[in-house]
């Protein structure tokens, strides 16, 4: 839905905000109290998102290592209330909550950058995970994000071809090894800066080997946004 439609439904049906349900007045099912109180990592490192040191734009451990995307921006925070909301979103199919999130990304996306990627590309989901949840939550987010960017989604560019369950007790050596060879590309890129959207980014496991693998295949950057960032102190998301 285009954004003008979205503001002038909004104007008809008032808005109700989805944490506190108070009548948002604007038109978002956000408050603009809450949409302030929202957890947000300080300082974020313009590479890996993490917070870098007061002053310093790029973190200590991405100037040793640096991940092999250019780029990742975090809307929020992955800590009470978001990662209910994100679980909501994903798990109890309550997808509005997700495009409240998406929109509050993508304002935040908006104030932050005035160069955009050639085009998104949503993280897929393998055949079975998909057809058991009924959509694909980071498609879902970048639909937004092209709508607000005018930047194409490319959701076909690439399949998970291996299921890898449920990755939240595994460690980020054991994330980053169960995640070799999951994704294969199925159409060439020619130069292209893409940006890969997910729903929360953790240990950079699936980003870094999805990044890795257009890289391989044709692409000149690629830069990962997405919903929320997790802590380096919690570790309980999800890529």
């Amino acid at each position: 839905m285009k954004n003008w439609l979205n503001r002038m439904l909004y104007g008809l049906l008032p808005g109700k905000c989805i944490l506190c349900s108070a009548a948002t007045n604007r038109y978002l099912d956000l408050c603009l109290n809450c949409e302030t109180d929202l957890p947000r990592l300080p300082n974020p490192c313009w590479q890996c998102g993490l917070t870098a040191a007061e002053g310093q734009e790029i973190c200590g451990s991405c100037l040793i290592h640096p991940p092999p995307f250019s780029h990742c921006f975090a809307a929020l925070e992955y800590s009470p209330p978001v990662d209910r909301l994100i679980h909501q979103f994903k798990n109890q199919r309550k997808i509005m909550f997700g495009k409240v999130l998406a929109t509050v990304l993508s304002e935040q996306y908006l104030r932050h950058h005035m160069v955009f990627p050639d085009a998104w590309i949503p993280v897929p989901l393998h055949k079975d995970r998909l057809k058991h949840r009924g959509f694909n939550q980071a498609l879902e987010i970048a639909e937004v994000l092209a709508d607000t960017t005018q930047v194409p989604v490319n959701p076909r560019a690439c399949r998970r071809i291996t299921d890898t369950g449920d990755q939240k007790s595994l460690s980020a050596k054991q994330r980053k090894q169960n995640m070799k060879n999951v994704f294969t590309v199925d159409f060439p890129l020619n130069g292209e800066t893409i940006g890969i959207i997910d729903d929360v980014v953790t240990t950079t496991a699936t980003v870094s080997e999805l990044t890795r693998l257009l890289l391989k295949h044709g692409a000149s950057d690629v830069q990962i946004i997405c919903l929320a960032r997790t802590p380096v102190t919690s570790r309980s998301g999800s890529t």
